[in-house]
């Protein structure tokens, strides 16, 4: 119950307005109510900004937590916090007093509680302190009831704020419009989070000016935890969410409800390459570690005179393919949605460095430089923790602007791109990138291999020769063996021997000599093995020869010597279909071009009229049938070809025409063992994925089909191809996906939609027949053969559909 209410409100003389006198002139500025709107809704826009901000306000009080309530069936926000709490004349002469902040002014600590916020910065040291966080309230509801104390045994302070009471005329004094304060006999117990049981603030918002719902506050987690501790490396969460709501079941309030933090700690310590730089009373300190494994340490001057007041503490992590794919399954969101490097100012995130869009520190302008030389903020993420006195470094007044930028921020944006982000991309890049397999490594086992460990030691060397730098540790398990080509050898020997110098180990040194000694000795004995071996290269060269020749007879029978009677008759009577379909068409083309003679000759003597439209009619009729003769003889020159093969490779048992059988199996099988042997494409192999297709097919068309494939990919340039067999979605059919990396398509001069249709090439001297008898000889087994939809633009990849599977 409210035991007394005050109106605060107060006038302001702003003297006579009229007066002329210029001599004994004075005057004041005013204020209008439309500041209320500029310092409130209008610089804090986002509503998730504004319940940050009141969160900020409440730790900077000496909250050791605060609670972030929300009502759904009264549409009502409750922020509650067990800060230090106001009296009435704190109240009065600083929470209402526009502008002010007792951060700023140092008066803030006079009453310092201790406990929480010692463990997170010094003393003097804020979030905010620009004395007008608290209009966020405005951007958040209407309504404002603040409810505060000092201490268990004294009573509350109630103060009632009606924002829209600002907004009726502008022309009115701001300070005309009052608020009400009372006294009441406690903290409210309606709120969804619990309320502090001695001193502390909560803040009751109503009539909410946005709609929230439960995908709101879901994301209104997701961007409280990049704010607050996106890493999850703080041990104590000050900030919780408490939810209720009718609309919600028992399962979503209790995803909903419960601590801001992450989880991903021990996954960016474990799983990626991480550098940590602290820089502190004018030094320098650096570690690097990969996966869990200490690389280096070192220490150097500091250059930045802006950061002498400052300590800053950086760590930032980059992520390989696995663990992005780890941090994606473990966050449901992908590394760079996530966001690059975070600010952080006195223990709170500054907005919006680190978001997905935001380049501060210029990564993405110099990446596009050279992708493979650079890390930009997609390949980058992590920490940068500053604390400093107040003023050293200013929030911009909107709070999405980031910091404003003077001397003592350029130094400190230089100091994390050369001193955190650059050391880290020199590891990154120059060791680890060169091993392309280290992508998939989820530890730091790749340092094992020679050449890695290699760069590795020159890396550490080239730290070692540099002035005024001290190499503090090193990983002596990188420099322990010796192995590789010489000219490798002396290069991280020369590396080796500096890091020796520098340290003082002498260990090490005489490690290094003996290893040079070896190394000229075995350098001498290869020289004198080299000339050894050149003497007995002709010899070798002569029977070489002859063992290439014998090789190749003992291929050939090994592999026609199991070839049974019953199988080469089967394909002899092969190949005599063919020729005999051959002579046929070539039969008839014969007869038709004597016939387009002897009607040329009668049109020659003179005949006219319609006899003469008969005569051109009868050759162009004549002429088709020429060209499809000739067309019929093209194809079955190809299964003629293709029936040699199977005769110099007796690995199929050819029985019939048409066999029933698994056309997965048969197409590994000719591809693999018989194709890849074959003129065309360098490299070319089959890959069943598991798969297995039952159906009757034709195996020579079959063979037709591979052949005209491999011969347009090596016509257009590829050196490899692949064949990939698939399940075509929702129909029980299988694929076979066929790519190379050949020029592709030029689409600019050739038409895609054409390239099957009788006699269109791409090729200069192309029959156009090629890829137009694939196709028919597939569809004739009820299968398919078209361009892959889903190829990039200018590839030249395929999908055979394979005949339909039986039974």
């Amino acid at each position: 119950m409210a035991r007394g209410r005050r109106r605060v409100g107060r006038a302001i003389d702003f003297g006579n307005r009229n007066s002329v006198n210029v001599m004994a002139t004075s005057g004041h500025f005013k204020v209008s109510t439309h500041l209320k709107d500029i310092i409130g809704r209008d610089l804090v826009t986002n509503e998730f900004v504004a319940v940050f901000e009141l969160a900020k306000n409440a730790i900077d009080a000496w909250a050791t937590r605060v609670d972030i309530g929300f009502d759904l069936d009264d549409d009502r926000i409750w922020i509650v916090d067990n800060g230090k709490g106001m009296d009435a004349d704190a109240l009065r002469e600083r929470w209402l007093f526009v502008a002010y902040s007792a951060k700023a002014d140092g008066t803030e600590d006079s009453k310092k509680p201790g406990g929480y916020r010692d463990q997170i910065r010094p003393q003097g040291q804020y979030a905010g302190s620009k004395g007008i966080g608290r209009f966020s309230c405005d951007t958040l509801g209407k309504t404002l009831v603040l409810y505060s104390r000092t201490a268990a045994d004294v009573p509350t302070q109630q103060l009632s704020v009606h924002w829209r009471d600002f907004e009726v005329d502008s022309k009115e004094i701001f300070q005309d419009v009052g608020v009400d304060l009372a006294t009441v006999d406690g903290f409210p117990d309606d709120a969804p989070v619990p309320m502090p049981t001695g001193h502390g603030t909560a803040l009751r918002i109503d009539e909410l000016r946005g709609n929230w719902t439960e995908h709101d506050i879901r994301r209104l987690r997701q961007y409280l935890e990049k704010l607050i501790d996106p890493f999850g490396s703080t041990p104590d969460t000050p900030v919780h969410i408490g939810v209720v709501g009718s609309s919600l079941d028992d399962t979503t309030l209790a995803e909903l409800a419960g601590p801001v933090r992450n989880n991903i700690s021990d996954l960016l310590t474990e799983k990626t390459t991480r550098i940590q730089v602290k820089i502190e009373g004018g030094r320098v300190h650096t570690k690097l570690l990969d996966r869990g494994r200490e690389v280096y340490r070192i220490t150097e001057g500091s250059q930045y005179e802006g950061l002498e007041r400052a300590t800053v503490v950086a760590n930032l992590y980059y992520l390989n393919q696995s663990a992005k794919k780890t941090f994606t399954q473990r966050m449901g969101v992908r590394p760079v949605t996530f966001g690059s490097i975070f600010l952080f100012l006195n223990g709170f995130r500054i907005f919006p460095i680190g978001e997905e869009t935001d380049d501060t520190f210029g990564l993405n302008r110099r990446k596009q430089q050279g992708m493979t030389r650079y890390l930009g903020t997609r390949d980058l993420m992590g920490r940068v923790d500053v604390t400093a006195p107040p003023r050293v470094f200013r929030e911009a007044s909107s709070r999405d602007a980031g910091l404003i930028v003077d001397a003592n921020v350029r130094d400190l944006y230089d100091a994390i791109r050369r001193k955190a982000v650059f050391r880290l991309e020199r590891y990154v890049v120059g060791v680890t990138w060169q091993d392309k397999e280290d992508q998939w490594r989820e530890d730091a086992s790749g340092l094992a291999i020679g050449t890695t460990r290699e760069r590795v030691v020159r890396l550490i060397g080239q730290l070692a020769s540099t002035k005024d730098l001290e190499l503090e540790y090193y990983d002596p398990d990188l420099v322990d063996a010796f192995e590789g080509d010489a000219d490798a050898l002396h290069r991280v020997m020369d590396s080796l021997t500096a890091i020796a110098e520098r340290r003082g180990d002498t260990r090490l040194l005489r490690r290094v000599e003996e290893a040079r000694a070896r190394q000229a000795r075995l350098e001498q004995s290869e020289k004198e093995a080299a000339e050894a071996a050149r003497e007995a290269m002709a010899g070798m060269a002569r029977a070489n020869e002859r063992i290439a020749t014998l090789t190749k007879q003992a291929t050939y029978l090994a592999s026609t010597q199991d070839m049974t009677v019953e199988q080469m008759t089967l394909l002899l009577h092969q190949v005599l279909i063919y020729s005999g379909h051959v002579e046929a068409a070539v039969d008839r083309a014969l007869g038709n071009a004597r016939s387009v003679s002897s009607t040329a000759s009668d049109i020659g003597a003179g005949r006219g009229g319609g006899e003469l439209a008969d005569a051109a009619a009868a050759i162009r009729v004549r002429n088709r049938e020429v060209v499809d003769d000739l067309e019929y003889i093209h194809l079955e020159n190809d299964r003629l070809m293709a029936v040699a093969r199977f005769a110099s490779n007796a690995r199929f048992a050819l029985r019939t025409d048409q066999l029933e059988g698994d056309v997965v199996e048969f197409l590994e099988e000719y591809v693999n063992k018989v194709r890849a042997h074959r003129d065309g494409v360098d490299s070319i192999a089959f890959e069943t994925n598991g798969l297995t297709h039952p159906a009757k097919f034709r195996p020579v068309d079959l063979v037709v089909v591979v052949d005209n494939l491999v011969e347009n990919a090596r016509k257009h340039g590829a050196r490899s191809m692949r064949m990939s067999a698939r399940r075509r979605k929702r129909r029980n059919l299988v694929e076979v996906l066929v790519s190379d990396d050949g020029r592709g398509l030029d689409e600019d001069h050739v038409d895609p939609t054409h390239i099957f249709d009788k006699g269109y090439t791409s090729s200069p001297g192309g029959t156009g027949l090629g890829l137009y008898h694939a196709r028919k000889v597939m569809e004739e087994m009820d299968g398919g053969l078209q361009l892959d939809p889903d190829r990039e633009a200018g590839r030249a990849s395929f999908v055979i559909t394979l005949p339909r599977r039986q039974g």
